[in-house]
């Protein structure tokens, strides 16, 4: 049993034990131990420019909980930039974060962050713009234009889903005709385009003539007119065609039709215009497939070209200051600005420098992947198998610059290929204009008449 005495004993030392635990030390503080990197270490940028995401580290302390309020330092290593700020304090979620300006310097550049003790390290690549650019254009490989073939032989540009989505007469200066505007899907997309037939005509009867358009605000059925007025008493000979490009409005009247899909300038574009010349085939009766025409400025000029490459059913293309050649000087200073973040407000730079550019500055883009977007743009490389070409472009073009068609030209040359198969006429003086290029439109609707039989071979 136990006695008054033990019970009296066993009180004592419970109560000194008590008195142990009152005096223990209390548990250490929270002490920032970990930085950790949460986004923006091992970003690409050109030698002297921002990184495009900022630095953010998260603060954890010695339990790996995050800690609010303290204090983190950027210092970059010697000569690789500065960080704005210096310092920062951490969120209720323990984050600081820093924009980080590179060095002038090319390669592996760094930025220490600091917390009391705990210490981390990020870093980026700092790119010699010069030296990319000099590997970006070198000549293109037969080998890269085999991948750009292949990937446009894999394209399905057939005539999947058409339907009409309004049709009623249209006075085309005088000439009776039948506007159809029409959907149909390419590339899961769903695309509009206008067929404008004119009335009484036989069946394929009719040379195709397909406008496409420059800009980047879309077509409108008003544009053809001009067309029209140039082609004269010529007008009723053929059968037009007018695609839009994806993601861009085509507008008639009061109406609006947008073409879905994400902008593709020079790509794309001539998948939206090829499956629009196949459902023009399939559903006009007067059309002959075997005589399809092109004619096309600026943007459209380019996309006239590339399609002419692709589809051996085209007879003859008329070209205005369109682009042919991304390999040339004019388009490396275009690039190089894009990637200064100066890009130049021209037609398709936006969409090249978000897509093209500045993917590969950040390394989202591969080089072999970047040139091959400069390969599948440049009609010239692929001169042997364009079909007869007309050619217009003025020496003081601001646009596109002349040396854009002095490519073409000179490709043509090496070939052997002249008049009356390939036609080049460069205008002193001339702008991006074609009514300021002396004689231009006679010269087109001449060429064009060939596809009658008429005013020439």
């Amino acid at each position: 049993m136990w006695t008054l005495l033990t019970l009296a004993a066993l009180a004592a030392l419970a109560a000194c034990d008590e008195a142990v635990r009152l005096i223990e030390a209390p548990p250490d503080p929270p002490t920032p131990t970990t930085l950790q990197m949460v986004s923006g270490d091992g970003q690409r940028a050109v030698q002297g420019l921002s990184l495009v995401d900022a630095i953010v580290v998260r603060v954890l302390d010695q339990h790996g909980e995050a800690m609010a309020g303290q204090s983190v330092a950027f210092a970059p290593g010697a000569g690789h930039g500065t960080a704005d700020p210096a310092s920062a304090t951490t969120d209720s979620d323990g984050r600081a974060a820093t924009a980080w300006t590179l060095g002038p310097e090319s390669g592996n550049q760094t930025l220490a962050l600091t917390a009391v003790e705990a210490t981390a390290t990020a870093t980026a690549v700092s790119l010699d713009l010069e030296a990319e650019l000099d590997t970006l254009f070198m000549p293109a490989t037969d080998a890269e234009m085999g991948t750009v073939r292949a990937d446009w032989a894999a394209r399905n540009v057939s005539a999947v889903g058409a339907r009409v989505e309004l049709e009623e007469p249209l006075d085309l200066l005088g000439t009776p005709t039948r506007l159809r505007i029409v959907s149909h899907t390419v590339g899961g997309s769903r695309h509009y385009g206008a067929i404008i037939v004119p009335d009484g005509a036989e069946e394929r009867s009719l040379p195709i003539l397909a406008y496409l358009h420059g800009g980047e605000n879309g077509v409108s059925i008003g544009d053809i007119i001009i067309a029209a007025i140039a082609l004269g008493n010529l007008r009723d000979r053929f059968v037009y065609v007018i695609p839009s490009f994806r993601s861009e409005p085509l507008e008639y009247g009061d109406s609006t039709w947008v073409s879905e899909g994400q902008s593709s300038h020079w790509n794309y574009d001539v998948d939206d215009a090829l499956a629009l010349l196949n459902v023009t085939i399939e559903t006009t009766p007067e059309a002959r497939p075997d005589s399809i025409n092109l004619f096309g400025g600026s943007r459209g000029g380019g996309v006239a070209l590339l399609a002419g490459v692709r589809d051996e059913r085209i007879a003859r293309i008329v070209t205005f200051f369109g682009p042919t050649y991304f390999f040339d000087d004019w388009v490396r200073e275009i690039v190089r600005e894009a990637a200064l973040r100066m890009p130049r407000r021209l037609t398709g730079v936006a969409h090249l420098d978000s897509t093209v550019v500045q993917p590969y500055i950040r390394g989202d883009l591969t080089r072999s992947e970047t040139r091959l977007e400069l390969v599948r743009r440049s009609s010239a490389l692929w001169a042997a198998d364009l079909p007869s070409v007309q050619l217009h472009h003025g020496t003081i073009d601001l646009t596109v610059s002349v040396s854009q068609a002095r490519a073409l030209i000179e490709r043509m040359e090496a070939l052997g290929r002249g008049a009356p198969d390939f036609e080049a006429f460069i205008y002193e003086g001339g702008g991006h204009d074609v009514l300021g290029l002396d004689e231009a439109i006679p010269r087109a609707v001449e060429f064009l008449a060939r596809a009658l039989g008429t005013g020439g071979s």
